[in-house]
């Protein structure tokens, strides 16, 4: 299913606690909606119980239009971005990897 994360063993990043998904840029979901969902997720909740809210670190509508294409159609490459959201450091890149750490293990 396109925009759905799709999870995968965390031996690759930094920490073996670290919860990893991807979004399908070309997919029907929005990058607010797959990070959220990734957070859910990771935190244990249904996405639709509130608990987990991107308002409280970013605007969902600017993370969304962050790492759109730009206006010549050229996409965006090589950048990242950092928020916490309920003591979890998330990193989004360009590249469509979220990847989610938990409190305890940083």
């Amino acid at each position: 299913m396109h925009g759905n994360p799709t999870h995968s063993p965390a031996s690759q990043s930094r920490s073996p606690s670290v919860y990893r998904a991807t979004h399908d840029p070309d997919g029907s979901a929005r990058l607010s909606t797959t990070v959220s969902h990734a957070l859910a997720d990771c935190m244990g909740t249904d996405v639709t119980d509130g608990y987990v809210s991107l308002y409280d670190a970013i605007d969902p509508e600017a993370l969304d239009r962050l790492f759109r294409p730009r206006h010549d159609g050229r996409q965006r490459s090589g950048g990242s971005l950092d928020f916490t959201v309920r003591d979890h450091y998330v990193t989004v890149s360009s590249d469509g990897e979220i990847l989610i750490e938990p409190p305890a293990k940083r």
